[in-house]
């Protein structure tokens, strides 16, 4: 069952509403990150905070290198192993804006000749969110065939990442936003349906919490708190789920308080939005957002591209 079939937005727009979603998210994070007051949230939540005034910034590291993934997948038809590496390497010689330190080094790996699947950043250090927070693409590679999805995150990601719940994390993404993408993703039931599908049990169990204190109507300030703001998969992922589902009918609001909670905001938004996208499509967002929006019309290009792929055009 596919979205057109259900009436609701068209998959070519979900692919769209994905990838502009997630740049969304990470381009108003940017400008956020590292911010670990709660003057802002209390603001937003009391009404005293208008999302207008979120000021845009560039891309970061999640926006690049989950447009270098879609266009290497693009290119090769699949998800392949040394062109992605080759397309990774080439936007860290370029600047790597808002690089991570298990990229930077798996980065530097490549460089001195270390092969792809080597390269990656091994051990605790390397569980990062790294992966996530650029798998969206991979998703909406399997979004009308779910086979071979866990095979594909896990080539797209121990290039930076040799660490099993970095990778499950990544597959837990992937997973929702292809079935977010073809309507059989419950928003409701998001953390469970997310948590199925991989079996590391610390990241399933954060994942898990994240979606009980949405269900359990716990505060955002509360909640954050709780599930930590960093830059782990342990606590990245489990709140981008909470502000998915805290606000099951918002997209808006739970993009904005992805951001607004400080921390590791453009992650954890740019999952947000390319959750939400692929769910919605581009209706999700804000015409003044996606006006203001670096680059919007290759990353449209680019989700038209990989749509053409997947559809068989």
């Amino acid at each position: 069952m596919n979205s057109e079939q259900n009436g609701e937005a068209p998959l070519l727009d979900k692919f769209a509403g994905c990838l502009l979603g997630l740049a969304l998210g990470d381009c108003l994070g940017a400008s956020w990150e590292g911010y670990l007051g709660t003057e802002v949230a209390e603001a937003y939540y009391d009404g005293r905070f208008d999302p207008v005034h979120l000021r845009m910034s560039e891309w970061t590291d999640d926006t690049a290198m989950a447009v270098a993934t879609a266009q290497s997948i693009v290119d090769t038809g699949r998800v392949d192993g040394p062109d992605l590496a080759a397309k990774y390497l080439a936007w860290f010689e370029a600047g790597g804006r808002g690089i991570g330190r298990a990229t930077y080094h798996s980065m530097k790996r490549l460089q001195a000749g270390v092969p792809w699947n080597e390269a990656g950043q091994e051990g605790e250090y390397a569980a990062g969110n790294g992966v996530a927070m650029r798998i969206a693409p991979v998703g909406l590679l399997h979004s009308l065939e779910l086979s071979g999805l866990e095979e594909d995150c896990h080539t797209c990601g121990i290039i930076t990442h040799r660490n099993e719940d970095a990778i499950a994390g990544s597959v837990a993404v992937a997973y929702a936003v292809a079935q977010a993408a073809v309507a059989e993703l419950a928003i409701d039931a998001l953390a469970v349906q997310m948590s199925s599908v991989i079996s590391q049990p610390q990241i399933s169990t954060a994942i898990l919490r994240g979606g009980e204190l949405a269900e359990a109507g716990q505060s955002p300030l509360k909640a954050m708190s709780e599930l930590g703001r960093g830059g782990s998969i342990y606590e990245t992922l489990p709140s981008a789920v909470y502000c998915v589902m805290c606000w099951p009918d918002d997209p808006v609001k739970g993009l904005v308080s992805a951001v607004v909670n400080g921390g590791d905001t453009d992650t954890r938004a740019a999952i947000v939005g390319a959750i939400w996208g692929a769910q919605l499509g581009t209706a999700a967002w804000p015409r003044y957002w996606l006006d203001e929006l670096p680059g919007a019309q290759g990353i449209h290009g680019i989700a038209k591209d990989l749509y053409d792929l997947v559809v068989g055009k």
